[in-house]
């Protein structure tokens, strides 16, 4: 096993040993470590165009997401439209700020804060089950990640998308997939969800693509800007959208599903 695969995999323990007992207790804790992700993934999000640290726009863009994700429903276009002017406004007053930076970071911060929603709802409506419902989604999706990278490291031959993850394979793909299904099925059956039967399967099946068109999605966006990881913070992982951008997707997935069973 080379250094960086073990690495990786160090750091991924570390990660689940910080994450996994503070979503298990939910509440405060786990909004505050929350809210401690999103304060440096707009740091990240300020530095996508040349990778330096812009504390004011990150400021700015901490301060949009934490509007959308706390907004009433009811009032969630209007802030978002009032964002959307603020940020835009900025290209008008400063020369070194892009339209094209401002437009993905408006995009980027609009995911962000729509998953964070999903999961601040899925430990409402579930209170103390909030957390095995959580599980089953990181399930679907950091199963895919997983199995993913290991079919693609030791079996991986045909290039996927090679101008947007030239390391992604056709064959970690279907490996991912196989994976993520699988995995958050058997958890689901393990531990008795108490979600209708067929949501569960529908949702085995699509939240492991959801996981990697969330990834794909977010590569395209470093490859746009040219850079290689959104951040440093975790090594061998990149920073934290690198982390978490495919569980954002399957947040909202998961959440678009229950509404449309009838579950919400």
């Amino acid at each position: 096993m080379s250094n960086k695969m073990k690495t990786k995999i160090i750091t991924a323990f570390a990660i689940i040993a910080v994450v996994l007992p503070v979503f298990y207790f939910g509440g405060i804790a786990m909004k505050v470590l929350v809210t401690a992700a999103i304060a440096v993934a707009s740091c990240e999000i300020a530095s996508l165009t040349d990778q330096k640290p812009h504390y004011g726009l990150a400021l700015i863009l901490f301060a949009c997401i934490m509007a959308l994700v706390m907004t009433p429903l009811r009032l969630y276009p209007a802030i978002s439209a009032a964002v959307l002017i603020l940020l835009f406004s900025l290209v008008l007053f400063f020369k070194e700020i892009h339209t094209d930076a401002i437009t993905y970071a408006f995009v980027i911060i609009s995911i962000i804060a729509l998953a964070v929603r999903c999961l601040y709802k899925v430990y409402d409506f579930e209170g103390s089950r909030g957390f095995t419902i959580f599980m089953y989604v990181a399930c679907a999706c950091f199963g895919c990640d997983t199995g993913a990278y290991f079919f693609g490291v030791f079996l991986g031959k045909h290039k996927m998308i090679p101008h947007i993850s030239p390391n992604k394979t056709w064959e970690g793909s279907v490996g991912g997939f196989l994976t993520g299904a699988a995995l958050s099925y058997l958890f689901a059956v393990l531990f008795h969800i108490s979600l209708p039967q067929t949501l569960i399967v529908c949702a085995s099946l699509l939240l492991p693509v959801t996981a990697q068109v969330g990834d794909l999605a977010f590569s395209s966006i470093k490859r746009n800007f040219k850079i290689k990881d959104y951040g440093n913070l975790l090594p061998e992982h990149g920073g934290v959208l690198d982390r978490v951008d495919s569980l954002l997707f399957c947040l909202m997935t998961f959440y678009g599903l229950l509404i449309v069973w009838g579950v919400l």
